[in-house]
């Protein structure tokens, strides 16, 4: 009986395969640093919320305010980096970030300064102002000059039409996201472990050279080439039923009313899919009362005033109409501080009423008070 003589490039193939498919396999708490720049609490409330979803995907978010810079360090940061930042002012950054801002604006460090950074990052503005986002725009465009890469397309959110358009589905988005980068990590890691290891024992190997078509063990493992094993590995998470919810490619792909297209900030069409009920939503007899305008403020007060001046400052192109009003309160007999604000109510046209009634089948409700609450199963914030 001939003993068959032990394949050595196959034996080094197979061990690399057998620990790279160990490790994916692990369910390991992956970590990533998160930080966000809040001026008001919202980006704050967001990147909370990301924190609380990470552990159920697998990850563990390392969460800090981007003003506690004793707490994280990028220019060391090897995970992955997720950001959440808000914009103030006229299109300022938070004043949280404005320490972090100045010092990644420092013109002595290097072009290739976050080389080593891979991140996301998510926006939050309104288009009411003129410079749209652009806290994260900033903070967005000088990472990039300073050569840090994305791993998930930037989002922006817009408060104007509601944040949760955006905010939503680019959350839903960051966890494939995520896991695409820690497994092509995690592959780029062990092919270079073991093809190292592999190397270094090349020459406690013996091979017949008489054998036909024989090559050395260096140029075979040239044949394990790395994007063929992330393919699979990647071919393998796309397995998964698919989520209504999940980004998807932007390339040929159409805009979608149940998923929104990445990259998010230059998609045409952003709607989420419709989210669970979380308002109650109740009607209430009238009992004979008559609703009045003065009903509708905490403290009865109305006052009748005429326009006396309308001025559009916004041109005719403009995404947002901005009117200055000049309302004339010589007859009137309240008293004001500078900072004060007040409320305009502005009257429906009857006709129109009526048929939005009409529409939405409230014709016989149309006396009946409605009472609005948030279901107390709601987890939603």
């Amino acid at each position: 009986m001939q003993r068959r003589k032990m394949d050595p490039m196959r034996t080094a193939r197979e061990s690399i395969l057998v620990e790279i498919l160990f490790k994916m396999c692990c369910e390991i708490k992956r970590r990533f640093l998160l930080l966000y720049a809040t001026q008001k609490g919202q980006a704050k409330a967001i990147a909370e919320e990301i924190c609380e979803q990470a552990d159920a995907h697998g990850f563990e978010a390392d969460i800090h305010c981007i003003s506690e810079s004793d707490k994280y360090n990028l220019e060391t940061e090897k995970d992955p980096l997720v950001i959440v930042i808000s914009t103030t002012g006229t299109g300022d950054p938070p004043d949280t970030a404005c320490k972090f801002v100045k010092e990644i604006k420092n013109k002595t460090l290097p072009l290739d300064h976050f080389a080593h950074l891979r991140y996301g990052l998510l926006g939050l503005g309104d288009s009411e102002y003129m410079f749209f986002c652009n806290g994260g725009k900033i903070v967005d465009k000088r990472l990039q000059e300073l050569s840090a890469q994305h791993f998930y397309e930037t989002g922006l959110a817009d408060d104007c039409v509601g944040l949760e358009i955006v905010v939503e589905p680019w959350i839903d988005g960051l966890w494939l996201a995520l896991k695409r980068e820690f497994t092509s990590r995690n592959i780029k890691e062990d092919m270079s472990n073991n093809l190292g290891a592999v190397s270094n024992g090349v020459s406690a190997v013996t091979v017949d050279p008489r054998m036909s078509g024989a090559c050395s063990l260096d140029s075979e493992i040239q044949h394990l080439k790395l994007e063929d094993l992330e393919v699979k590995a990647t071919d393998a998470l796309s397995q998964r039923p698919a989520n209504v919810h999940s980004v998807v490619s932007v390339q040929n792909t159409e805009p979608s009313l149940d998923r929104s297209v990445p990259p998010l900030s230059q998609s045409t069409l952003n709607i989420p899919a419709l989210p669970s009920e979380y308002i109650d939503v109740q009607f209430q007899d009238s009992t004979g009362q008559e609703l009045s305008v003065s009903s509708l403020i905490s403290d009865g007060i109305v006052f009748h005033v005429p326009v006396t001046k309308a001025v559009q400052l916004t041109r005719e192109d403009a995404v947002k109409t901005a009117l200055l009003l000049e309302l004339d309160i010589s007859k009137t007999t309240f008293c004001y501080q500078p900072g004060d604000a007040f409320c305009v109510i502005c009257p429906n046209n009857a006709r129109e009423v009526q048929e939005l009634l009409h529409i939405l089948g409230l014709s016989e409700r149309k006396e009946c008070f409605v009472c609005l609450k948030i279901k107390q199963a709601t987890k939603k914030k």
